[in-house]
């Protein structure tokens, strides 16, 4: 067994769709799916993370795929809690002295319950301290954004579980709206536009793939296809079909709307000071869901700003949270307690 007096610190975004872990003085040293595969008897923990995934669809009855993180907050405290301790090993094998100092991104809009759960579960599984930071201010400063700077900032973090629009300055949110919906509801639209339209059946990997691959609102992409395999509906065999970009324009267009409006709130709330440095710097996008193609595009048309993505959105928060970890008295504000 190994065994050290200090184990090395780490930020951890704990997201509905991965987790990803920075350790200090090394940089972002694990990305993978935030789910475990369970025995149903014994609740014996058979995967977690990369091989979990794998196993979506295809396991028997007596096996199943949980998520322990929904709609960016935990829904099963003991699951998240084995996840943790699974990862932090992974990170710290063995026995440490001194137990690392952990950074946790954690939605803006989240209750202190919720916020006490995931110190809870952080604790439990092998932490000295927490120290809890709002994942869009995380990312802001993933993208380069200094805690001192007072000139406004409008981001929209666009996750797995939850999208927000968010006015920052100084250090602070000054607006925000969220809502409940992100990368998962728009898998779960695809598998449901292709039952009802396609009348295929599909898994939700399958789904995940098609909104990589060819979901866009961009029109030079419309003849853009992909080949999708699934069972069909009506005779059970598998099937082939090939899905036009096009075609799914149906589903992203109405998550745009919504967060467009969302945008409208939240200017609506912007003090004038303040105006003019979103009039001149635009918005910045960030979260998985950024990546997807015309989306920046259809927002920028709709409310005449310019808008900025970085090169790696999703990993935006979890640098960010690296920077917090490295230097924690700068943002010692957000120390939970």
């Amino acid at each position: 067994m190994n065994f050290r007096i200090i184990a090395k610190d780490l930020a951890i975004d704990l997201g509905t769709s991965s987790i990803e872990v920075y350790k200090k003085g090394e940089g972002v040293v694990i990305c993978e799916p935030s789910l475990l595969v369970l025995d149903h008897q014994n609740k014996a923990i058979k995967a977690i993370g990369e091989p979990a995934k794998d196993m979506i669809g295809k396991t028997p009855d007596d096996i199943i795929v949980q998520k322990p993180i929904e709609k960016g907050v935990i829904s099963d405290f003991n699951l998240t809690e084995a996840m943790l301790n699974y990862f932090f090993q992974k990170i710290n094998p063995g026995f440490s002295v001194i137990q690392p100092r952990v950074v946790v991104c954690v939605p803006s809009g989240i209750t202190d319950i919720e916020k006490r759960a995931v110190e809870d579960a952080s604790l439990h599984a092998g932490s000295r301290d927490v120290i809890m930071v709002d994942e869009s201010l995380a990312a802001l400063f993933g993208i380069g954004l200094s805690p001192e700077d007072p000139r406004g900032v409008l981001a929209l973090n666009l996750g797995a579980g939850t999208s927000e629009v968010c006015l920052v300055s100084l250090n602070g949110i000054v607006a925000s709206k969220t809502m409940n919906l992100g990368g998962d509801y728009i898998d779960k639209e695809i598998v449901s536009f292709l039952r009802n339209n396609k009348k295929i059946e599909i898994g939700i990997n399958t789904a995940e793939n098609i909104k990589k691959e060819i979901l866009s609102l961009k029109i030079s992409d419309k003849e853009k296809s992909m080949n999708v395999e699934g069972r069909d509906l009506i005779d059970a065999k598998p099937k082939r079909i090939k899905l036009r970009s096009e075609e799914l324009a149906e589903i992203i267009l109405p998550f745009a709307d919504k967060i467009v409006d969302m945008i409208y709130l939240v200017l609506e709330k912007t003090p004038p000071e303040l105006s003019a440095d979103i009039k001149n710097d635009g918005f910045i996008m960030t979260g998985g869901l950024s990546n997807i193609k015309g989306l920046k595009e259809f927002i920028e048309k709709k409310i005449d700003l310019k808008g900025h993505v970085s090169d790696n959105p999703e990993l935006d928060a979890i640098k960010g949270a690296g920077i917090i970890l490295e230097d924690p008295d700068r943002f010692f504000k957000y120390k939970s307690r």
